[in-house]
């Protein structure tokens, strides 16, 4: 169980559903309800594609590339850091695009560098089939979150929210440094 916590807590916290509510709600005020609904669901299926594709040939790519997971722990933490100290102080930018369900939507916001590269040490720690359970549940809560992110943000406010992704951010911090350390562990331990 403890496992099972640790993947879907450290995959809800890159993934960022209550993050992407400020440029989900900007990219689709304009539409109608159907619309929304229709890009939501594209963004979320595009998400989940991406990310078991990463799941099972990510490690591929390490091979192929000659690249340790060490490498890819250190490499990935300070992804991790840099995006959330960026997202921290606001200096995030992401330009509305004609197919915004597939970019920014899908890619990078939800299924951006830091939660590729947590599926990937997810399935190094805890197993292929308790992160796919995790991921599967952590798209499900993402899209409930913002099929419901009208309602979200009317009830928190625009300070919650921005309160709350300066906290997650503080989180995706802590998660960064802590694969930086696990990496660096690691090479020593060889």
């Amino acid at each position: 169980m403890e496992k099972f916590i640790a993947s879907l807590l450290s995959l809800f916290i890159t993934l960022d559903p209550v993050g992407t509510i400020p440029y989900y709600l900007t990219y689709t005020h304009s539409f109608a309800e159907e619309k929304k609904h229709r890009i939501l669901f594209i963004s979320i299926s595009v998400c989940f594609f991406v990310s078991v594709l990463f799941l099972y040939f990510g490690e591929f790519l390490f091979k192929y590339l000659k690249i340790s997971f060490s490498d890819f722990l250190i490499a990935s933490g300070i992804i991790l850091l840099i995006f959330s100290v960026t997202e921290f102080i606001g200096a995030s930018q992401f330009k509305v695009e004609e197919e915004m369900a597939i970019v920014p939507l899908a890619i990078p916001l939800l299924a951006g560098p830091a939660f590729l590269t947590t599926i990937l040490i997810s399935k190094k720690f805890y197993g292929t089939i308790i992160t796919l359970i995790c991921l599967f549940l952590n798209l499900t809560f993402a899209y409930i979150i913002l099929f419901y992110s009208q309602k979200i943000s009317h009830s928190i406010g625009k300070t919650g929210i921005k309160g709350l992704i300066k906290i997650l951010s503080l989180f995706l911090a802590s998660l960064g440094i802590k694969f930086i350390r696990e990496g660096i562990e690691q090479i020593i331990k060889f």
